[in-house]
């Protein structure tokens, strides 16, 4: 019997007087923290006043020449990433009260700020919610799709009304991070024109490097379905990564959930078919309606509550691949499927990455029957 039908389908740093010009104008910062609105914050930097504190939340500059010329690595364990700096530019010390944000003095004619924050939904959609937020604050002259060393981001030219500035705003999300690089004006000017000062900046996006992956998507979002009368299926919950996307359609007797990114897949859902026991190589003899997998490989997964489930890949379908799902009995030595929630299947490209199916398998280890 074919189971297909029955599941859903550092150098020391400079002194401030030869960080800043005299007369420097208010920086505008995008607002860190949860939720990274583009509110302006004004922060003057003058010569007159001493060092600030200096910033002693693992930040780190590290000297080291390049192409017979000096330059800096700048590696930040609070938001695990690292950059490059050109000669000449230097980390701008500034108060741990705003770890999230780092200064650096490009050569004393612009200030590149590095924002880091935790940010849910997509890059477009996060930037359109606090652009129509701002919208009067920040105007958008230009857009350009660019690369922030492997990662794809957006550039955009930013009028500052407030300040009487113009400034160039990268931005990037990576998981549940979001990294802005933001390069404003100083000495008295109101945009930044010096060509060198432009291509170093475009030098350091390129050098950025993530330090720590194993601390990204940590903030997982939370699912609960409600119980479709008429059917025996189980209400469920489960956790998901926020860089995947999940949608629910709800009948009047049917239920389909799915989890997805880019071409990946996870689908869970319940309505009225048929059940069959799995018989796999190991399954003891079984009369009655049955699938025989026998001859198929599968990948056992235990999920956080105890229960015991087996994913074995079913059938290619021109560009896409079926892998379907079976669940151990309460009480009884096969598998079966449906699922006591309901069936469960993943649909992937047919050269599919190992990585990311065992990331789907992550949130199938969440599942947890109500």
């Amino acid at each position: 019997m074919e189971l297909e039908t029955v599941v859903a389908s550092a150098p020391p740093s400079p002194e401030p007087s030869k960080l800043m010009p005299q007369k420097q104008p208010k920086m505008l910062y995008i607002a860190g923290g949860i939720a990274l609105t583009l509110v302006a914050l004004a922060w003057g930097l003058s010569l007159g006043r001493g060092k600030q504190e200096n910033n002693q939340l693992g930040n780190d500059l590290e000297g080291y020449t390049q192409d017979g010329s000096t330059a800096s690595r700048y590696s930040n364990t609070d938001y695990y990433y690292e950059l490059t700096l050109p000669p000449k530019w230097s980390e701008i010390k500034h108060s741990p009260l705003l770890s999230q944000i780092t200064l650096f003095d490009a050569d004393g004619t612009a200030t590149l700020e590095v924002i880091a924050t935790k940010a849910q939904g997509t890059l477009e959609a996060y930037l359109a919610s606090t652009d129509e937020t701002n919208k009067t604050k920040i105007k958008i002259n230009k857009t350009t799709p660019i690369k922030v060393a492997q990662y794809d981001g957006l550039e955009r030219s930013e009028s500052w009304s407030a300040q009487a500035i113009q400034t160039t705003a990268t931005y990037i999300k990576i998981q549940d991070l979001l990294y802005a690089f933001i390069l404003v004006p100083a000495g008295g000017k109101n945009t930044v024109t010096n060509e060198v000062i432009v291509r170093d900046y475009h030098s350091t996006l390129a050098s950025f490097r993530l330090t720590d992956t194993s601390q990204l998507g940590q903030d997982l979002k939370s699912y609960t379905s409600k119980l479709v009368e008429g059917l025996a299926f189980k209400p469920f919950t489960l956790q998901y990564p926020q860089s995947w996307v999940l949608t629910e359609k709800v009948g009047t007797d049917s239920l389909d959930v799915s989890i997805y990114r880019n071409n990946y897949e996870l689908t869970i859902s319940q309505k009225a078919v048929g059940g069959a026991v799995c018989l796999f190589s190991d399954s003891p003899a079984f009369e009655g309606s049955s699938g025989d997998l026998r001859n198929k490989q599968y990948t056992e997964i235990t999920t956080q509550n105890g229960g015991v489930l087996r994913r074995y890949f079913n059938a290619n379908a021109g560009a896409k691949s079926t892998i379907f799902f079976c669940e151990k009995q309460a009480e009884g030595p096969y598998f079966q499927t449906p699922l006591s929630i309901g069936g469960l299947a993943y649909y992937v490209p047919a050269k599919y990455d190992g990585d990311i199916v065992a990331e789907m398998d992550e949130i199938v280890k969440t599942i947890s029957p109500q």
